[in-house]
């Protein structure tokens, strides 16, 4: 990508085989150290285009944005441009907003948890698809189990507010489900998310704690309380005696004290069935 700077407007000039319309520069930013840069730079762009944004210029090459965005295309060509510069004032955005914007559909990987929220809704403000679909693979492809309770919320809050892809919902769902309730009245869900995503957060912590005990159950499906186990004093198949604490299994329909629970495995695959079924299901989302 090239960059040059002249007379306070940031140039944008993308490099030729991939059309794109490349990261702005700040105007308080010095030239490349090319001489001829800044000389060149504009003829390289295929009918640039302004966009005038507070005080900042950006430079773009309409052509390469308007097979990106319809809402460019419009932007960019029409009917007022007639014997007119080409140009474009954008007065409800901030320039640096815009410039962060600009330099994401030219680079996505400068996405981060700290401008995720400002790509996205610019993203789908100007119907640019190609970079919601970069933010959605930032959030399927990103070890989320690094990122803080915060910054979870903060990529699943702007994910439901800009309506991206359920699946990439639902993985963020699936990370701050994994959280305590304590987390959860620090982070306010309860005030803060709409109520489909705090019933999903809540319903998949849920979820996540009978799976947890599922997975200790040796096979069995035994009947349980507040995703718990439940323990009655009653008299063991296995061993013919009374135990304080039995539980019976739905599956092979027998009544085990916990030592024989934990040591004869399940003749049922009911239990082993219906744990594989909770773990793909963890996450309940109903999606408009």
């Amino acid at each position: 990508v090239h960059r040059s700077l002249q007379m306070g407007t940031d140039i944008l000039i993308p490099e030729p085989p991939t059309c794109l319309p490349p990261a702005s520069l700040p105007s308080g930013s010095t030239a490349p150290n090319s001489p001829t840069g800044a000389i060149e730079s504009p003829t390289k762009l295929d009918r640039p285009f302004k966009i005038i944004v507070q005080r900042e210029t950006f430079l773009i090459d309409s052509e390469c944005m308007k097979k990106m965005s319809p809402i460019f295309s419009i932007m960019c060509y029409g009917k007022d441009f007639d014997k007119m510069e080409l140009s474009r004032e954008i007065v409800d955005e901030k320039s640096a907003d815009v410039d962060v914007f600009l330099k994401a559909i030219n680079e996505p990987s400068i996405i981060s948890v700290r401008n995720f929220t400002t790509i996205l809704r610019l993203a789908n403000k100007y119907q640019v698809e190609r970079l919601i679909d970069e933010c959605e693979q930032f959030v399927l492809t990103n070890k989320l189990v690094l990122l803080k309770p915060d910054e979870v919320l903060t990529l699943l809050l702007a994910c439901h507010d800009h309506h991206v892809s359920r699946e990439a919902m639902v993985v963020l769902i699936r990370r701050l489900a994994e959280e305590e309730q304590t987390t959860f009245n620090r982070l306010k869900l309860s005030r803060f998310c709409p109520a489909t995503l705090y019933g999903a957060v809540v319903g998949a912590n849920l979820n996540l704690g009978q799976l947890r005990e599922l997975e200790q159950m040796n096979g069995h499906f035994f009947k349980m309380e507040r995703n718990k186990t439940r323990w009655r004093r009653s008299a063991c198949d296995s061993c013919k005696s009374i135990a304080e604490q039995t539980a019976h299994c739905d599956g092979c329909k027998k009544t085990l004290c916990k030592t024989h629970a934990t040591s004869i495995g399940c003749a049922s695959e009911y239990g082993r069935r219906m744990t594989r079924e909770l773990r793909a299901n963890i996450v309940e989302l109903d999606c408009d």
